[in-house]
């Protein structure tokens, strides 16, 4: 462990002694319910349904079938690192865009800008004749909301022109993206509004996202370079899924490239993420007809140089394993965007059932199991649509600051009311702490003050366990700066606070180089 700090020979302790103690609680839960109705869910097709804003807030947008009978669209915030949540007022939608049967809101995703405000999508979507699109953004901090702005509308298509698209995502110039619906059916098409932060909720059709046949469960990605990505299934030969890029500064990528294979069964589903190095991570399931002999669930990885990598196997389920106790939709990736690592939740039908979650390193050539998250069961469709939080813009909203998984849990097979659960999985993967809380005593106060004094100044004194959690000032460095930063933050008015994570638990945005061997024992 490299030393970076020092014991000179003298003790400050005393100087603090009568200083007024200041502390700021923080606490976490590793689960914890969302709620509970015949809904319970953002849909079998979301892309993304929650965000992590500036301050550190999460929000979570799902659908819930209320006591009136109604299918509102809620935002649902938590403040605390996922402990505890509250639903903002009012629901999303109105009568005219799913609140009522028939044909009520069935799917949608969210996204989030530099300025914090969340820009929804969301689907009428009933099989086979009632397909609707629309948009709005919600501040959750005020509770201002912009009209409703109905894409089906915008691209012509009518009623019956069915659809599955349910993406949407921001780029480091604050354009919204959007997967869109259109006359054809099953062919979806990318959508670019015409101003950052879409302020004038215009948008302009770019085209099909498939260069041919249909594009389907379309999911979209932005890497550094500001391409968008688009994976999706595609209607042709045996059922491929498929890749293609968007360059904003020039066009479409002529040709697309087939990630699953070509002479299997349909290759309907996929998940799509970026990382801060320029690579985009895909998973998908090969072979995922339900006469299939075996679901194959694969990854890989594209880059600018090299393209897309050779495959490597995430899991397979046979046969026996999936029939009448689950569907294909029971997997998710995110990426850390600070390290590239990739982290897989699934539920692992090979090994009876169980929900859990598996790492790849990015120097690592296979995904390696972390934990279980929810026990063994074969009950029909017991964990599915999990999601996990996170895409590289805007920054704040990054999977390193934490990982945020929600999934449906269906207790009785067929029965509802069933289960929108988050899960705080962070602890078992990404280090975490409170800068400033050099103690571990889950607050930071004056007694973490006394704690680095100690630690910098008295031979054979306290060693922090976290050395970034002392680093108060977060100048990559720990140091009598750090006190006396730490000092004015407690006790001068106006004075700046801690740097991130502060004040909840969560990872260094920075990543520095500071020695934080495990998670904070504040963190749990």
């Amino acid at each position: 462990m490299m030393n970076h700090y020092q014991h000179p020979r003298r003790s400050v302790v005393g100087i603090l002694a009568s200083l007024v103690l200041l502390c700021c609680s923080v606490t976490s839960s590793a689960q914890v319910l969302l709620h509970s109705d015949e809904m319970a869910s953002s849909g079998s097709n979301t892309s993304h349904n929650m965000v992590r804003d500036g301050d550190g807030v999460l929000h979570c947008v799902s659908l819930e079938r209320n006591t009136a009978d109604e299918m509102t669209l809620i935002v649902q915030s938590s403040s605390d690192g996922g402990a505890t949540w509250s639903t903002q007022p009012p629901n999303l939608n109105d009568d005219d865009s799913g609140l009522f049967d028939p044909d009520p809101a069935s799917q949608c995703s969210v996204a989030i800008d530099d300025q914090g405000i969340l820009h929804v999508l969301w689907g009428r979507y009933t099989y086979p004749s009632y397909f609707r699109q629309f948009y709005r953004r919600f501040d959750p901090a005020t509770g201002d909301r912009s009209d409703i702005v109905e894409i089906s509308t915008i691209t012509g298509a009518p009623l019956n022109a069915r659809t599955s698209a349910m993406d949407i995502v921001i780029d480091g110039n604050n354009t919204v993206w959007i997967s869109g619906h259109h006359p054809s059916s099953w062919v979806e098409h990318l959508l670019r509004s015409d101003q950052p932060y879409a302020a004038d909720d215009s948008f302009t059709d770019l085209g099909a996202i498939s260069p041919s046949a249909s594009a389907q469960n379309t999911r979209l990605a932005v890497d550094t370079g500001g391409r968008i990505h688009c994976t999706f299934y595609r209607n042709i030969g045996e059922g491929q899924y498929e890749h293609r890029i968007y360059d904003p500064i020039g066009a479409w990528q002529l040709d697309s490239f087939v990630l699953g294979n070509t002479n299997g069964t349909n290759d309907y589903f996929g998940w799509l993420s970026s990382d801060g190095f320029g690579s985009v991570h895909c998973a998908y399931v090969v072979d995922a007809a339900s006469s299939s002999p075996l679901w194959s669930f694969r990854y890989r990885r594209w880059d600018e140089i090299n393209g897309w990598s050779d495959e490597t196997s995430l899991f397979d389920a046979s046969s026996d394993q999936f029939t009448n106790i689950a569907s294909y939709k029971i997997f998710n990736i995110g990426c850390d965007e600070t390290s590239g690592t990739v982290h897989a939740v699934y539920r692992d039908l090979a090994n009876e059932g169980a929900l859990v979650l598996a790492q790849k390193l990015d120097t690592s050539p296979e995904f390696e199991f972390v934990e279980q998250l929810q026990p063994t069961t074969l009950g029909q469709h017991a964990y599915i649509y999990p999601t996990i939080r996170g895409t590289l813009y805007p920054a704040f909203n990054n999977t390193s600051f934490g990982l945020d998984i929600t999934y449906q849990h269906r207790e009785i097979p067929g029965v509802p009311p069933y289960s929108l659960i988050y899960h705080n999985a962070s602890a078992g993967t990404v280090i975490r702490f409170i800068r400033g809380d050099g103690n571990e005593d889950g607050s930071f106060n004056v007694a973490d003050i006394v704690y680095g004094l100690n630690a910098l100044f008295v031979p054979g004194g306290v060693s922090p366990n976290c050395i970034e959690s002392c680093d108060i000032n977060d100048d990559g460095s720990f140091n009598i700066a750090d006190m006396v930063y730490g000092l004015n933050a407690l006790f001068v008015p106006a004075s700046t606070p801690p740097g991130a994570p502060y004040p909840t638990c969560g990872a260094d945005p920075l990543g520095n180089a500071l020695d934080c061997p495990t998670t904070s024992a504040a963190c749990p």
